[in-house]
C-alpha cells in the first residue's frame, strides 16, 4: 500500500528523509571535499530547523520547539559571522 503525501508529512517521516539528505551532504563534504569546517554551522542550522519542523508536526511541547528554533538561530548567527569573516579576508 502506497502512503499518501499527507501521511508522509504528518507522520514526520519527511523530516527524517531531509535529515538523511543533510547527513549525506555532510559526508560528501568530509570525504569528497576533505573539509566540513566552513559548512558545519550551515548544516547545523538547517538540521535544527528540520528538527523543529518535526517537533511541530508531531505536536511536541512548545518548549522543545522553541529550543530547536533557538539553536537554529544561534547556528545561523554563527554562519553569518563566518561569512563576514571570510569576506573581510578576501577584500583587496
Amino acid at each position: 500500500m502506497m502512503l499518501q503525501l499527507d501521511d508522509i508529512i504528518g507522520s514526520g517521516f519527511i523530516t527524517l528523509v531531509i535529515l538523511s539528505i543533510l547527513g549525506a551532504e555532510a559526508l560528501f563534504y568530509i570525504f569528497y571535499l576533505r573539509r566540513l569546517r566552513g559548512m558545519l554551522a550551515t548544516l547545523a542550522a538547517g538540521a535544527c530547523l528540520v528538527i523543529a519542523l518535526r517537533a511541530a508536526l508531531l505536536h511536541h511541547s512548545l518548549d522543545e520547539l522553541a529550543l530547536f528554533l533557538g539553536l537554529g538561530f544561534v547556528f545561523h548567527v554563527l554562519e553569518v559571522w563566518q561569512w563576514l569573516k571570510m569576506s573581510k579576508r578576501q577584500q583587496p
